[in-house]
């Protein structure tokens, strides 16, 4: 039995399911969660939606967005974890709230759906491998399990791919991803609504926290990298949100083969993001890291302070860029 097969007959047999997004959610693991969700509900299963971190402001436009909640596991049958490379990602939301968990029940099983290269296939069940989003997959299992296709599905669904492909910008965008795209439009998604929420209506806050960290942009070799500190993000009154597509717009500059922003988090942690151009592969970086991702785009969380962090990762970095192939 393949685990498609068996995430199928999972699906058919339980009425309650927990959906875990990754902490820090973007609109992929958001939208392909509720995506998932309202497919389930439309065969009556009870569905909970879980996510450690609040959702951010351009994405309340999704359908049943305000669901999610920090609360993790209670009575489920089933917890699926939504675009989490390893059981960390999924954080406090993955944490027991009662005694009905995989800790002190492990005849609950745990479907991970994933589309990062550096997923440790940590499920009882894994529906895991590279695609440009985690919501294609999702539409592997709608579709492998006959679960329905609506419009509100696909409009979560869409979101996912415009988000994880920059709007069909990235170089793993390819004739399949605009199929799937194609073929939620059809289904109802709504192209222009989706592009519109999530990269015309940014808050003017998000300005104040990226003039700040864009002036203090530097430069060592290939890459180009900036900070984030609290005390930015307290003066611009946003959370570790506010720096969402930062490190995508340090890589638009010709200078940067890598671009890298490090983020200060009230637990003591700093956030590392990073994109490079294809011969540098900043996965194996990240792994190494203790994170994970793409090739071109990943990340990881490393023990503060931000100084002890910085030489961590651009010392990395730095060697993997200096064994790349240029050009």
């Amino acid at each position: 039995m393949n685990d498609l097969q068996a995430i199928r007959e999972l699906l058919e047999r339980v009425q309650r399911v927990l959906l875990v997004s990754h902490v820090m959610p973007d609109g992929d693991t958001l939208g392909s969660a509720l995506g998932l969700a309202w497919a389930l509900r439309q065969r009556g299963v009870d569905v909970r939606l879980a996510c450690a971190d609040p959702v951010p402001p351009m994405l309340h436009f999704l359908p049943g967005i305000e669901a999610f909640s920090n609360r993790g596991p209670g009575d489920e049958q089933a917890i699926v974890a939504i675009d989490c490379s390893d059981p960390a990602r999924m954080g406090p939301a993955f944490e027991p709230t009662s005694r009905a968990t995989p800790e002190t029940r492990p005849d609950v099983p745990l479907v991970n759906i994933d589309h990062h290269i550096t997923n440790t296939q940590y499920g009882t069940y894994n529906h895991a491998s590279e695609r440009a989003s985690t919501a294609q997959l999702v539409m592997e299992v709608l579709a492998y399990t006959g679960l329905p296709l609506t419009a509100r599905s696909a409009q979560c669904l869409l979101t996912g791919i415009v988000t994880d492909t920059r709007c069909f910008r990235t170089n793993n965008t390819t004739a399949g991803e605009l199929r799937d795209a194609l073929a939620l439009v059809e289904a109802g998604a709504n192209l222009a609504e989706v592009t519109d929420a999530v990269y015309d209506h940014l808050p003017l806050a998000m300005l104040r926290l990226w003039g700040p960290a864009l002036a203090r942009v530097q430069q060592a070799g290939d890459i180009v990298w900036t900070e984030v500190t609290l005390e930015m993000q307290a003066a611009a009154g946003l959370g570790p949100e506010g720096s969402d597509g930062l490190t995508n717009y340090l890589s638009t500059f010709h200078e940067a083969r890598v671009a890298l922003v490090l983020q200060e988090l009230e637990d003591g942690h700093v956030d590392v993001s990073m994109r490079s151009v294809p011969s540098i592969n900043v996965a194996t970086v990240a792994r190494a890291l203790g994170g994970g991702g793409h090739p071109q785009a990943s990340g990881c969380k490393l023990p503060g302070p931000l100084s002890a962090a910085r030489e961590r990762v651009l010392t990395a970095l730095q060697a993997a860029s200096n064994t790349a192939v240029r050009p």
